[in-house]
């Protein structure tokens, strides 16, 4: 069963971004264009981390009780699948793919940035350093007409049979579960609203 779902993530503080281009899954990416995205495998990692606590931990709702029952045992070698609902549905090392595709989110509208100085702390005494700043650079939570700044993308999954809307519900309810995305949460940066809702076919 395949399935599309659109994603909307509003901003509601301002994001930390980094132009760099190493995989660091707290990276915002700013393209040759001056626009900034919001890279699939950081949000993908932030689901999939979500999707597997609601199974796992948080919520004994019963409309997760099938998929508790086939929790990861994490003993399946590189080269056997295994048939947990998060690595069915994300894959694992080896040779099992995942079912769930993304798109890196992305905005039209005519953003703005800004810079932003920090004390840097030392990492052994936990201490700020004396004549030490970090600088951030942030995409600014509204756009050069005041609106709210939001990324949109889509993500495509195709479901199991065994599994079917159940698995659904809770991929939906772990993408709802973000609140935040990047660095900074301390500072006040990061802070979204994300939706998401099934793509007319």
């Amino acid at each position: 069963m395949k399935k599309i779902y659109n994603i909307s993530v509003t901003l509601r503080s301002a994001l930390h971004i980094n132009g760099g281009t190493a995989p660091d899954r707290h990276r915002v990416t700013i393209k040759s264009n001056n626009k900034a995205y919001i890279p699939a495998t950081l949000f993908k990692g932030m689901v999939r981390e979500n999707f597997e606590k609601l199974i796992n931990i948080l919520s004994e709702d019963e409309k997760y009780k099938n998929l508790k029952m086939n929790k990861c045992t994490g003993k399946a070698k590189a080269n056997e699948p295994c048939s947990c609902p998060v690595c069915t549905m994300f894959g694992k090392a080896g040779f099992q793919l995942s079912r769930i595709y993304f798109d890196n989110l992305e905005t039209s509208q005519e953003i703005t940035y800004s810079t932003r100085a920090n004390v840097a702390i030392d990492r052994f005494l936990l201490k700020a350093r004396n004549k030490a700043l970090v600088f951030s650079e942030t995409v600014n939570p509204k756009d050069k007409k005041n609106n709210p700044v939001v990324f949109n993308g889509q993500i495509t999954a195709w479901v199991p049979e065994q599994y079917g809307n159940e698995i659904l519900v809770c991929l939906t309810d772990a993408i709802k579960m973000i609140k935040t995305i990047g660095l900074g949460k301390s500072r006040g940066l990061g802070f979204v609203e994300v939706s998401v809702y099934e793509a007319k076919s």
